[in-house]
């Protein structure tokens, strides 16, 4: 084990098995980076919460940029919009819209022109969102990129995702949207967003990841322990009744997910309940 290896499991909390799991998709991505030619090259990695995606992202960053390689990571999280305008789209379109999380709810085409500098090898600036405050950092903490990297990481729970087809949404898919949008209204909006600019910036994607949880029952026991881990390290989080109608949000197009991207990602790779990865 390399000493960075070593820092890397120290500072992640994470069992040495970590790194003989993640060495596949280490040496997979490096191939695919050597197929591009020198050519910027933009990895899209999707997983659910609680997956791992994050600290896949950063071990990625890590092992790549020990062999030479200079890599940025950004999540979808990290573009999302202020308390404020998601009022606004609460007023204007559904009051579920209030909540952060979903497509339609992230300032989309700044991800897409952070994509776009990338692949122009100009610099950009990576937004950072402060998920305890539930508001962006103020612009002063955003990370600017002067010198574009080799590899661009795209990480988050919706990153890939094609629309869902009409017949999906018409039926709600739990409590959540049966008691606040029994008319579909909300679901269809996020969906049309989904087709819309979304699928825009997952069209600059070169590659796709999925790590698939295979249940969502994993999400609520994998989200509650993130945000009891939360409490610890800031003296505050949400409660588990809160985590559970939280996640409710997600569930739709993380069932989708489950169904879809299997068939569409270049590399699929499940995760058990033990945070183990296994290759298909």
């Amino acid at each position: 084990m390399a000493p960075w290896q070593s820092s890397f499991i120290k500072t992640h909390t994470l069992t040495d098995s970590y790194l003989s799991d993640a060495e596949p998709i280490v040496q997979w991505v490096k191939a695919e980076y050597i197929k591009m030619m020198g050519l910027p090259f933009c990895l899209g990695l999707n997983g659910a919460q609680g997956s791992g995606k994050s600290t896949l992202a950063a071990y990625l960053a890590a092992a790549l940029g020990n062999d030479g390689l200079s890599v940025a990571v950004v999540s979808i999280d990290d573009f999302y919009l202020s308390p404020e305008e998601r009022q606004m789209l609460a007023t204007n379109q559904h009051p579920l819209l209030k909540t952060r999380g979903v497509p339609g709810t992230h300032s989309i085409l700044q991800a897409i022109d952070v994509v776009d500098s990338f692949k122009a090898q100009r610099q950009f600036i990576l937004p950072r969102f402060d998920k305890s405050q539930d508001k962006p950092f103020k612009s002063q903490y955003w990370q600017k990129v002067e010198t574009p990297p080799d590899i661009l990481i795209l990480e988050g729970w919706c990153i890939g995702l094609k629309p869902e087809p009409n017949a999906r949404l018409q039926s709600p898919v739990n409590s959540l949207e049966a008691k606040y949008d029994n008319s579909g209204a909300y679901r269809h909006y996020v969906n049309t967003c989904l087709a819309q600019d979304y699928q825009q910036l997952f069209s600059l994607l070169d590659k796709l990841i999925y790590l698939n949880v295979q249940a969502f029952d994993r999400v609520y026991q994998w989200r509650l322990q993130q945000e009891r881990q939360l409490k610890v390290n800031l003296g505050d989080g949400m409660t588990d009744n809160e985590v559970a109608e939280f996640i409710q949000y997600f569930e739709r197009l993380t069932v989708w997910g489950f169904a879809s991207l299997p068939k569409q990602s270049d590399l699929t790779v499940r995760v058990n309940e033990a945070h183990r990865f296994i290759f298909e």
